[in-house]
């Protein structure tokens, strides 16, 4: 058998990473799906805890949060599309739906993530990332403002190291493999 050499691409080459999921789990660290989102959240936003009647909240982080209570948001169950046809969702994008005000939401504290809500950026091995509030996203993501980003233009820093980056196209739109900085528990 010969061996592959080199990058090779299918029928279907990924051209862009506006349809994949925003945030998939490699290897989960600590995480929670006791809190309930303030306000819609898109997932794999960072999102930081607020309180409200008693009941623990996430919502989107701000530049001026603190890195010690950042997570990661993602929906706690992808539940399956009952449409058919040319009108039904697929899984990818039924894992990046919008997470309702007040529904539950699974926050993910540390853990090795791939991420596809990041700027647009040439990433190597060993850079440091973290979130950017008002941080550019690729094209086809969701509307709305963050992404995940490097540390000189982050405004929560050293959230990530980045351990491998797979770019898809010219735009330096890709797929973001990091690890968390803190430990697991």
């Amino acid at each position: 058998m010969t061996p592959i050499t080199g990058q090779t691409t299918g029928p279907y080459p990924l051209t862009g990473v506006g349809k994949l999921p925003n945030v998939t789990v490699a290897f989960p660290g600590e995480h929670w799906s006791n809190r309930y989102a303030s306000g819609a959240l898109i997932p794999g936003v960072a999102v930081v805890p607020t309180s409200s009647g008693g009941k623990l909240y996430m919502r989107q982080a701000k530049s001026s949060d603190p890195i010690t209570q950042l997570a990661i948001a993602l929906r706690p169950v992808d539940v399956p599309d009952p449409n058919t046809g040319p009108t039904a969702l697929g899984p990818n994008e039924i894992r990046n739906q919008t997470i309702p005000d007040g529904s539950y939401i699974h926050a993910y504290y540390s853990g090795v993530f791939h991420l596809t809500l990041i700027a647009p950026e040439a990433y190597v091995p060993g850079d440091l990332v973290g979130w950017a509030a008002a941080g550019a996203r690729p094209v086809g993501k969701p509307a709305g403002e963050g992404s995940w980003a490097k540390n000189a233009t982050a405004d929560i820093d050293s959230v990530f190291e980045v351990m491998e980056f797979r770019a898809v196209n010219a735009l330096n739109e890709g797929i973001l493999t990091v690890r968390s900085l803190r430990g697991q528990f």
